[in-house]
This record gives structure tokens, C-alpha cells and sequence, in this order.
């Protein structure tokens, strides 16, 4: 029996929501560790990494509205019957969720040190503005993500299990 592709567009969605939450995760962790660094191996500074989501397929943007358009036909059509026209049809296989790129920035902060190696004239060393706190909020929430991802994979899972055995 082959099943159609349909029912594994869940696993493809999740795993790009687990990829972008790995790709935030990693960048948040990136950017602790060198929270300290005053230059990189080239002399340069320290670039503040930053992960960033999107939805490249403008087709995808109109998610929300469509979704909002079928539920409003569902309210105003008579319940004994569904339209024919449904969110399946209007939007085939496409690949949902985010594309994450790493963009870099470079903000630095000054703090006075005079014996530190790396020192300008005045005293003052160059580190890069990076707020721990924030950072491990990212962190948080891209764990928090991330496991809600596992969850709804998990979920499709059990649900194709259970239609399976029927």
C-alpha cells in the first residue's frame, strides 16, 4: 500500500522549525563563548551572530489569510456539508516553515583596562556588546521551540500509528 506524501508534509515542516531552532541555539551559544573576545584569529573583532528567520516563498505569507478565509467559509456555509474548495487544493505540496541564515554584526563596547594586552592608547579595550542575559533567553526560547517541534513530530507520528492500525 503506498501512502500518500501528503501525510508526511508534517516531519518535513517540523524538521525545518528544528533546524532553524538548532541554527538560533547554536548562534546564541557561539555568541556567550566569546562574549570575552577581543579579536579573532584574523586581528578583526568579534562579529555578533543573529539568527534569522524567513519565509522566502511569498505564496506561504498568505498562510494566515487563507487560513482565516477557510475558517470564515466553514462559519457561513450550512454544517451538513463542507465546501469544495479546500486549504489542501489551494496550496499543494509546499515546504512550510522558515529558512534561517546567520547574519553577523560587529558592535563593540569599551571598557578600561590599561594592562590588557589589546588596549588602544587611552587604556580602553574592545570587546564585543554582547548582553548574556539575552543571549540565554535566546537560548530558552529556541530550546522551547525547538521542543515543540519534537512534540508535534512525535504527535504525527502516534496519529499515522493509530491510523494505520485501524
Amino acid at each position: 500500500m503506498l501512502i500518500n506524501n501528503r501525510y508526511f508534509t508534517v516531519f518535513r515542516t517540523a524538521a525545518r522549525g528544528l533546524e532553524a531552532q538548532r541554527i538560533a541555539l547554536a548562534a546564541a551559544t557561539e555568541n556567550i563563548a566569546n562574549a570575552s573576545t577581543t579579536r579573532t584569529a584574523d586581528g578583526s573583532p568579534y562579529a555578533i551572530k543573529r539568527a534569522t528567520h524567513e519565509v522566502a516563498d511569498p505564496q506561504l505569507r498568505r498562510f494566515g489569510p487563507m487560513l482565516k478565509q477557510m475558517q470564515l467559509d466553514l462559519d457561513t456555509t450550512d454544517e451538513r456539508h463542507l465546501s469544495g474548495t479546500t486549504l489542501r487544493r489551494r496550496m499543494p505540496d509546499l515546504e512550510l516553515g522558515p529558512s534561517t541564515k546567520i547574519q553577523e554584526t560587529v558592535q563593540t563596547r569599551l571598557e578600561y583596562d590599561p594592562a590588557h594586552p589589546h588596549a588602544n592608547a587611552e587604556g580602553y579595550v574592545e570587546y564585543p556588546d554582547i548582553n548574556i542575559v539575552e543571549e540565554m533567553a535566546r537560548m530558552i526560547s529556541a530550546n522551547r521551540i525547538y521542543e515543540a517541534n519534537l512534540s508535534a513530530v512525535q504527535s504525527a507520528k502516534d496519529i499515522i500509528k493509530r491510523t494505520l492500525d485501524i
